[in-house]
């Protein structure tokens, strides 16, 4: 994923927040569109494919948790984050109940680490040898936000996997060239840390036992709905661990911005 590819949109009552928030984001590459109160959010978001929402807490026609909600009806695969000056123990878990993460208005600096590394998110090998699955998978992975590369044949995955890092690879088990769990052991000798998932029309205890043996997550492709859940699973662990990073490490105080009477310093 590359930042030119993304779309934030900011939504918060206050002028002038809304719009040193929306200039810094810019400057990092991303693509802005911004509303001051919930609806013009939703008629936005109506309109447009949104890979990251942020969203004030209070604003003047409904709170943000509603709209997050909403948003997340049309575009259930969308990121979001809750912004409030306002923050108790209450509305941070009400905020994990809806897959959304939080950060205080008055400490931007995990939201800023946060941003900065959706530029790095890693990206995502789908390998299978019919290509109308092939792009049906690859095109709602890549509504979360994420890179998405392609391969018709495990040849061709492996000499992508020697040349670019991936942090999942979506494997079919019936492959032209070599058979699933083939792919999934030599993938792995080249990338270790590589999460693997096999899909197949053919399964067995005998190759779920395999799988399992690999360390490699195991779906039948009659039912993808358990895939879709591992999936959004494993990648909202990922915006975890960049949340916390962020927490941790400060984050990117070059770029943090604080407030002080609603007016950027």
């Amino acid at each position: 994923m590359t930042a030119s590819k993304t779309t934030i949109l900011l939504v918060d009552d206050e002028p002038q927040f809304l719009e040193a928030i929306a200039e810094r984001v810019r400057l990092k590459g991303f693509e802005v569109l911004t509303a001051e109160n919930g609806a013009q959010a939703l008629e936005v978001a109506a309109k447009h494919t949104i890979h990251l929402a942020v969203v004030d807490l209070k604003l003047p026609d409904m709170d943000g948790l509603m709209v997050i909600t909403k948003i997340k009806e049309n575009q259930p695969y969308v990121r979001t984050i809750l912004l409030t000056g306002h923050g108790d123990n209450k509305l941070k878990q009400a905020t994990e109940s809806l897959n959304s993460t939080y950060f205080e208005k008055h400490e931007m600096s995990g939201f800023w680490a946060f941003l900065k590394n959706m530029t790095k998110l890693p990206a995502v090998l789908v390998i299978d040898d019919d290509p109308v699955f092939l792009e049906t998978v690859a095109e709602r992975i890549k509504i979360n936000g994420f890179e998405v590369h392609t391969a018709l044949s495990a040849t061709d995955a492996l000499h992508q996997a020697a040349e670019t890092e991936f942090a999942f690879a979506v494997i079919d088990f019936k492959l032209p060239d070599m058979d699933g769990l083939e792919v999934v052991t030599k993938l792995k000798g080249l990338q270790p840390k590589l999460e693997t998932i096999l899909l197949t029309g053919y399964g067995s205890d005998k190759m779920r036992n395999a799988t399992e043996s690999l360390n490699t997550a195991y779906f039948e492709k009659s039912d993808m709905g358990s895939f879709w859940n591992h999936l959004r699973r494993a990648l909202r662990h990922f915006e975890k661990t960049m949340a916390a990073a962020g927490m941790a490490t400060g984050g990117d105080l070059d770029d943090a911005i604080k407030i002080d009477d609603g007016k950027e310093i």
